[in-house]
């Protein structure tokens, strides 16, 4: 055999590195290296050895005589420990440089030649991995190399399997669900929490049998997440039902994450799966109190005249959570004025929102009595330092007249409102007022009177509109901006249009709360009887399933408003043209928003970059040219098709579909 390390060596080398790396056990590694290493060197005895607490034991053994694995040595009676103990490696190549009685002892083991490399931890011993013959034997240079490129590996793999086991052995006293995953996510360890609560064998949880403990309806979704993790090297958090031994289901929270090498290769997944189902049942009861908080404590309807329109948006900071610390209200007096309000209580959750119940009422109270809004703040401040004295309330009170010429508001620490007189030109703020509710022993406010212009929109808000990125000037610089939008548009819900523009996907660190008031004559081509359309889908232009998703949705809504009719049906096929067409040329994140508060209801497809196009007009010379037909087809069959640029960045396609009211009246009345 050659003297030097061949490229086939190499080969061999790189494939036994990787079953090492993929063995579970340290007996494992240990047998795949001796295996490996008999193939390449010239002896037929190999073995390794573990040294703990100053005993040597025969670990994993090839060619050696007599039963002695896992048989304890101490120490003293190893003829070659202090050797291996000091980092230095052994060679005897013949039975004289072992001297009579070395020899005796080896060759009752069948070893007539020895080679032995210390595997090291720092500066300690912990073990050996040995070659030899039966009889004398030269050890070439090949030889030694390999058996020393061995031990290097195996001993990172022994640092690295020792932690491991350090950290299993921590795994099985947490109490939760521990899993282990190859690369490729095949589960190769669970504590015994796993068998305990699913009542799985070893032999039926192992490799994807996990996949038979979930719950059928969450366990699609998993499928769906899981090789997307694996795909992209990103740690997944997911909940999901798992089956108890019993057959009783019960929520868990899911974590799992990448171990990565020095080079960012992922060696292993880990994880942990925590039953939540007592906050699953928590959150389903808070939610229910929620529900009738939201009820109680926000207006079930807003007032509406002929040249005016309020319409708002809540959304509160908790997560799941339907009310918080913020309100809104609007409501007609006997004597024809409209009065509204306001306000943040700071805080959220559900003890803000009880705050909410005590103030709302007892400013719709005092409008009964006064609409004087500063004398109202300040009777409400009063009674607030009696009832919550160290909780701070921003709020705006105020009353438009029954002619529809003034509108006349006080404000006490609250954000200032815009309004918006001209589409094109941004908002422009309103005076602010005096210090909060709840600071000053005696409150001086100022009642400020703005006189209404046709079709200007006011903005009432609350801190959680402008503060989302941490910081307010900017917040309102983009309200500011985006609040012009809709001055004389007529949109089903105008305030959650705005919301949407303003926070564009950011989840408010507070509540957040914005009512509108659109003095304009547009407002009333949208009835409160009539049938309206606004929904919204968010997916990623990579993610084909979510698109089908979305398509199979607006499908279902179209079919279900409009009918079995022609028209549906073209709606229908615009739509699937125009989600194949995003999918395939608008990357990034894609918003599809669907109103019907006109006559048609209209598509608009926003993109978060360059991508979408109107597309030609024309028929493609080639007929068979899928894309170019798509889009000939959408033109052919919507009433009208416009790209605008997008406030957001991007590219907005609004699409008018060919169904109209008439149709969707002659639908439902079949």
């Amino acid at each position: 055999m050659s003297n030097a390390i061949q490229s086939d060596d190499l080969e061999t080398l790189a494939a036994a590195w990787l079953s090492m790396a993929q063995a579970t056990t340290l007996d494992a590694i240990e047998s795949i290296t001796l295996a490996c290493l008999l193939r390449l060197v010239d002896a037929d005895i190999a073995y390794t050895a573990r040294r703990r607490d100053a005993v040597w034991t025969i670990s994993e053994n090839v060619g050696l005589t007599g039963n002695i694995g896992n048989v304890a040595v101490p120490e003293e009676l190893v003829p070659y420990a202090e050797e291996l103990r000091a980092g230095r490696t052994v060679v005897y190549e013949s039975s004289a440089e072992m001297g009579p009685g070395m020899a005796d002892m080896l060759s009752s083991v069948g070893l007539g030649a020895l080679y032995a490399v210390p595997i090291m931890r720092d500066e300690d011993c912990v073990g050996a991995l040995a070659i030899g013959g039966q009889g004398p034997r030269r050890f070439s240079e090949r030889d030694r190399t390999l058996v020393q490129l061995f031990t290097a590996h195996l001993s990172t793999l022994v640092r690295k399997r020792e932690l491991v086991q350090s950290l299993e052995t921590l795994a099985e006293s947490i109490p939760a669900i521990v899993l282990r995953t190859d690369p490729s996510g095949w589960i190769n360890w669970y504590n015994h929490r796993w068998y305990e609560f699913t009542g799985q064998t070893l032999e039926e949880a192992a490799g994807w049998g996990w996949q038979t403990a979930h719950h059928p309806v969450d366990f699609q979704r998993v499928i769906q997440e899981w090789p997307k993790a694996l795909a992209t090297g990103q740690p997944i958090e997911i909940e999901f039902r798992l089956r108890r031994h019993d057959g009783v289901y019960h929520w868990h929270l899911a974590r799992v994450e990448p171990v990565r090498d020095d080079r960012g290769t992922i060696l292993s997944w880990y994880g942990t799966v925590v039953d939540i189902e007592a906050q699953k049942a928590a959150l389903e009861r808070t939610t229910r109190v929620a529900q009738t908080l939201q009820e109680a404590f926000l207006p079930n309807h807003l007032p509406r005249r002929e040249a005016l329109r309020i319409d708002a948006n809540y959304i509160s900071a908790e997560e799941d959570g339907l009310v918080g610390g913020d309100w809104y209200d609007a409501f007609e007096l006997p004597d024809g004025q409209i009065a509204f309000s306001i306000g943040d209580v700071a805080g959220h959750g559900l003890a803000a929102s009880l705050a909410v119940g005590k103030l709302r009422p007892a400013i719709f109270t005092l409008a009964q009595e006064s609409d004087d809004p500063a004398e109202i703040l300040r009777k409400v401040d009063r009674i607030w330092h009696i009832l919550e004295p160290e909780t701070l309330v921003t709020a705006i009170v105020g009353f438009i007249d029954r002619d529809g010429e003034t509108m006349r508001y006080a404000s006490a620490g609250h954000p200032p409102p815009l309004v918006a007189y001209r589409a094109g030109e941004p908002a422009v703020r309103l005076p602010i007022g005096g210090p909060p509710l709840g600071v000053v022993e005696a409150l001086e406010l100022t009642t400020h009177t703005v006189q209404i212009r046709p079709d200007m929109v006011v903005a009432l808000y609350t801190d959680g509109m402008t503060e989302f990125a941490r910081d307010p000037i900017a917040g309102e610089e983009t309200l500011r901006a985006v609040l012009p939008q809709v001055v004389r548009a007529s949109i089903a819900h105008p305030a959650r249009v705005v919301y949407e523009l303003v926070l564009d996907g950011l989840a408010p660190p507070d509540d957040a709360a914005i009512m509108l008031l659109q003095f304009s004559a547009i407002a009333d081509v949208v009835s409160p009887d009539e049938p309206s359309v606004s929904r919204e889908w968010r997916f990623h232009a990579s993610d084909a399933q979510a698109a089908h998703v979305a398509r199979r949705e607006i499908g279902t809504q179209i079919r279900l408003l409009g009918g079995e009719t022609e028209a549906t049906y073209s709606s229908e096929l615009i739509i699937g043209e125009l989600l194949a067409n995003t999918v395939e040329h608008a990357p990034g994140l894609v918003h599809l928003l669907i109103e019907w508060s006109g006559e048609r209801p209209v598509l608009i497809v926003r993109d978060s970059g360059p991508g979408l196009t109107a597309g030609e007009r024309a028929l493609p010379e080639d007929i068979m040219d899928e894309g170019s037909r798509g889009l000939f087809l959408v033109h052919a069959l919507a009433h009208s098709v416009d790209v605008v640029a997008s406030p957001t960045g991007g590219a907005e396609l609004h699409v008018v579909l060919p169904m109209t009211r008439s149709t969707l009246g002659a639908a439902g009345g079949n």
